[in-house]
């Protein structure tokens, strides 16, 4: 009898033995998690004795062209060629400014073309209602009270190096960090999140959370479900407390902190599960880093991107997740 091998991230914890047997299939689902050739779950699965392997993904290609090497240097290995030569041939001209670098990548896509059977959604789920994409990348100007504490970051960050300054902001990516923050949550830096304004005095501060709470009373009068998308875990809880005020609920929130276990009386799954279950209008604050993979959420027909990440292929891999109504917000 034939053996299969459906891997997961266990994986890496039995490698030894399951690599004592001779396998005929193996089938990495989410198998974006193998991107990294330097990755221990990565080494655990290139371990395994298997004759014929699958990788199952819906984000191939997450950060570099070298995750899309390090998949298919799984699933058939040396197909395309070893990881520097790999580099010099394909990953440095991607930007394709030159005849002789679209030709590389045009070559890559042709190579790989009968090794890859993509399903979208669309052909294998018939009964979805199509997807709507409404504003997005919607601009919202920035409050004066934002503009005051933005300008003061910046004017603190440039002072940095000045004797008896002392900045809250060691590098440019702290700075960064905190103005994407201030952008959505109007606060100074260090201020408790216990500590927040009256729902009338924080809309002023903040347009952003103006405009959602305007969008979600659009959506509650046509009684239906939303996803908010925002991975900072001080906004979510935020986002909740006025949230509860204006519409008499707290939403759940999912994000890293959340049980991933089934048998947990609050996991990731019962919570979303619970989400679908309610009648009428229910609105959930998802993680897109946390919620990415693995998670599907048919009964929401809204998603709002309340803040953006940083890579566009994980929030990607988080919108799909429900089929008919996309709404983005940009910072």
């Amino acid at each position: 009898m034939k053996k299969k091998n459906t891997a997961t991230t266990n994986q890496r914890y039995l490698e030894f033995s399951f690599a004592a047997e001779n396998w005929s299939i193996m089938i990495c689902d989410e198998a974006q998690k193998i991107k990294n050739p330097n990755a221990l779950v990565t080494m655990a699965a290139k371990k395994q004795k298997v004759q014929f392997k699958i990788a199952c993904t819906g984000t191939p290609v997450e950060n570099t062209l070298t995750d899309l090497w390090c998949l298919f240097d799984f699933v058939q290995p040396g197909f395309l060629g070893g990881l520097n030569e790999f580099g010099r041939t394909y990953s440095k001209p991607i930007e394709a400014k030159t005849e002789v670098e679209k030709q590389r990548i045009a070559e890559l896509r042709e190579k790989i073309k009968p090794q890859i059977l993509r399903r979208i959604k669309k052909e294998v789920a018939t009964e979805l209602k199509n997807k709507i994409i409404v504003n997005d990348c919607q601009s919202l100007p920035i409050s004066p009270f934002q503009l005051s504490i933005y300008t003061q970051a910046i004017s603190l960050f440039a002072k940095r190096n000045e004797p008896g300054n002392r900045s809250p902001f060691k590098n440019h990516l702290e700075l960064l960090q905190y103005l994407r923050v201030i952008c959505t949550d109007p606060r100074h830096i260090g201020t408790e999140s216990s500590t927040l304004d009256s729902i009338e005095s924080y809309r002023k501060k903040a347009p952003k959370l103006h405009w959602l709470l305007d969008t979600l009373i659009t959506i509650k009068n046509k009684d239906e479900k939303v996803i908010v998308f925002c991975e900072f875990k001080g906004i979510q809880r935020l986002l909740r407390h006025y949230i509860n005020e204006k519409f008499g609920f707290a939403p759940d929130i999912v994000n890293g902190d959340t049980q991933a276990s089934a048998n947990h009386e609050r996991s990731r799954q019962k919570r979303i599960r619970d989400f679908q279950q309610k009648q009428g209008f229910n609105i959930i604050i998802l993680s897109p880093i946390a919620v990415g993979y693995g998670v599907n959420i048919q009964k929401a027909n809204h998603v709002i991107h309340y803040t953006r990440t940083w890579n566009p292929a994980k929030e990607d891999q988080a919108t799909p997740a429900t089929p008919a109504l996309r709404i983005k917000m940009a910072i």
